[in-house]
């Protein structure tokens, strides 16, 4: 059970981080998030015409391959957000109850079946609506970011695509973290 946990653990985590194959990206290439197809191009493409592909997906959709930086950092800033959350939530549920373990070195695992718990169990919060939201950049600008509704967090901005670019689930020019 516990190798079975920290398997998916880490598959999920690094399909988190994956770029796009060449395959998966001409068989459909609007599946292919932003994220994705920066960080094919940050890590070396495998061939010149494949990333011309890719950057000429990236400019259909209005990104420059210049902010594929910034894209990359914020996806990974919040994979690793979701992995503490995750160890966060474990630990709790530790504490909580007596079937639950968590050792050194990231072992986690279930002593053996257990009652329902008589309190309600922890779940982190994660988005299932996304929406636009315009705040103030560092050098005074209007910047549009995509926002998870429930948690507030910028998300990939192709999570927003199709919806209309207004600013009415956080209206003002505010703080580009809430």
């Amino acid at each position: 059970m516990k190798k079975l946990f920290a398997i998916v653990a880490a598959a999920s985590l690094l399909s988190a981080c994956a770029g796009v194959g060449p395959q998966s990206f001409y068989a459909n290439p609007s599946s292919a998030s932003q994220f994705q197809m920066c960080k094919t191009l940050a890590t070396g493409a495998p061939d010149m015409d494949f990333a011309n592909a890719l950057r000429m997906e990236l400019g259909r959709r209005g990104v420059a391959e210049s902010s594929c930086p910034g894209i990359i950092k914020q996806r990974e800033t919040l994979v690793t957000v979701g992995a503490v959350a995750g160890a966060v939530a474990l630990v709790a549920a530790a504490s909580r109850h007596s079937d639950v373990g968590v050792g050194v070195g990231g072992s986690v695992g279930v002593y053996g079946a257990s009652e329902p718990s008589p309190q309600p169990v922890v779940v982190p919060v994660s988005d299932s609506a996304w929406a636009w939201d315009q705040y103030t950049g560092q050098n005074g600008s209007a910047i549009w970011t995509c926002r998870g509704i429930q948690t507030g967090l910028p998300a990939d901005p192709s999570f927003c695509d199709g919806k209309p670019m207004v600013d009415t689930m956080w209206p003002g020019l505010g703080v580009p973290f809430r």
